[in-house]
């Protein structure tokens, strides 16, 4: 029996959308200590003490507590969810328009799909950057801060 076929017609948008959303914030959330530890260290002088990953956290848990952790977390979510919504958006109308711009050339079904998510991937991923890179300055400096 053949997997059914998932398209954007068919999709109930405002559930992908929660869900996506709510997933990439859920890596936000785990992911983002590390992000501002590797921050501090690249901005750390050679005369700082904060020379490891342990000597951040434990400087940064002494001061501001597990809130120095996520410091501009509110500024990353701002920026993360409309970009990923507009990941997810361009990513499957460009899918569906780069599976019909791969179909004359007679690929075999498992080529035209790499092909076709490989250029909706990469446009997305371009079209995403042009809004989530102007925040992720101000969320840099946040890091920072």
């Amino acid at each position: 029996m053949a997997a059914p076929e998932i398209n954007w017609d068919r999709l109930d948008i405002m559930k992908f959308y929660a869900g996506g959303a709510g997933l990439f914030s859920g890596v936000t959330v785990l992911l983002y200590p590390v992000s501002v530890v590797k921050t501090r260290m690249q901005v750390a002088s050679k005369d700082t003490a904060e020379r490891s990953a342990s000597s951040v956290v434990k400087g940064l848990l002494k001061k501001d507590g597990i809130r120095g952790l996520y410091k501009g977390f509110a500024t990353v979510l701002t920026g993360t969810i409309p970009a990923r919504i507009v990941f997810l958006t361009f990513l499957e109308t460009t899918k569906e328009a780069s599976f019909k711009m791969v179909k004359p050339f007679k690929l075999s079904e498992t080529s035209q799909a790499a092909i076709a998510n490989g250029i909706a991937g990469m446009l997305s991923a371009v079209v995403s950057q042009v809004v989530y890179t102007p925040i992720d300055v101000v969320i840099l400096s946040n890091r920072v801060i």
